[in-house]
C-alpha cells in the first residue's frame, strides 16, 4: 500500500511539474494537477496539504534536477567543453520550460515562502560553486583571486540573465558570444595554482 501511495505522489508531482513548465505556477491549480495525474483532488491535498505545499515540492524537485544537470555539464573534459555544455544546457532549459518553472516558482515571493525561495536559490548557487571550484582546481589548476562563492554568484547571475533573455526570444547566436565573454571574465578572476 505504501508503494502505491508513493507512486501516486510521484505521478502528481510529475503532472504538476509538467503543467508548471508549460504554463507557469500561477496558471496551475490543484484541480488541473489532479485531472492531469488522473487522481482525485483529495489525493493531491492528502500528499501536499495545500497548493503551496505542492509548489514547494515541485520547486525542490526542479532545483535538484537543475543542480544535477549543471554538475554533469561541469564534469566535461576541458574548460571549453564546460562552456559548450553549459551553453547547451542554458538553451535547453530556456526552451523546455525549466526556466518558466524556475522563475515562476522561486522568483515570486507569493508562490513560495521567501525563506523557501532563498533556500532553493542558495542550493543552486552552492551547486554551481562546488562544480566551479572543482573545475578550476582539478582541471585547470587555477586558484580564484576572490572568494569562490563570489565567483559562483557571478556565474549564477550570468546563467539567470542568459536564460531569461533566451526564454524571452533574444538572439541565441549573439548571446552565445556574450556567454563566452562572461566566462572569460570569470576566468580572469583566477591565477595559476603553482
Amino acid at each position: 500500500m505504501a508503494a502505491k501511495r508513493g507512486e501516486a505522489r510521484e505521478r502528481i508531482l510529475d503532472s504538476a511539474e509538467a503543467l508548471i513548465m508549460r504554463k507557469g505556477a500561477d496558471a496551475v491549480s490543484i484541480d488541473a494537477v489532479a485531472a492531469d495525474a488522473g487522481s482525485a483532488k483529495g489525493l493531491v491535498h492528502y500528499h501536499f496539504k495545500t497548493k503551496q505545499g505542492l509548489m514547494s515540492a515541485v520547486a525542490e524537485r526542479v532545483t535538484a534536477a537543475r543542480k544535477a544537470k549543471w554538475r554533469a555539464a561541469f564534469d566535461a573534459a576541458s574548460a571549453q567543453d564546460v562552456v559548450a555544455q553549459t551553453w547547451i544546457l542554458l538553451t535547453e532549459e530556456s526552451t523546455n520550460g525549466t526556466v518558466r518553472a524556475w522563475q515562476s516558482l522561486v522568483g515570486i515571493g507569493d508562490r513560495l515562502t521567501d525563506d523557501m525561495a532563498r533556500k532553493l536559490r542558495a542550493e543552486f548557487a552552492e551547486g554551481l560553486c562546488e562544480a566551479l571550484t572543482s573545475m578550476l582546481g582539478e582541471k585547470l589548476e587555477l586558484t580564484p583571486t576572490i572568494p569562490e562563492t563570489e565567483i559562483a554568484l557571478l556565474l549564477e547571475a550570468v546563467v539567470d540573465g542568459m536564460e531569461f533573455q533566451l526564454a524571452s526570444g533574444a538572439d541565441a547566436e549573439a548571446l552565445e558570444g556574450a556567454y563566452a565573454a562572461a566566462w572569460l571574465s570569470i576566468l580572469s578572476l583566477t591565477r595559476p595554482s603553482f
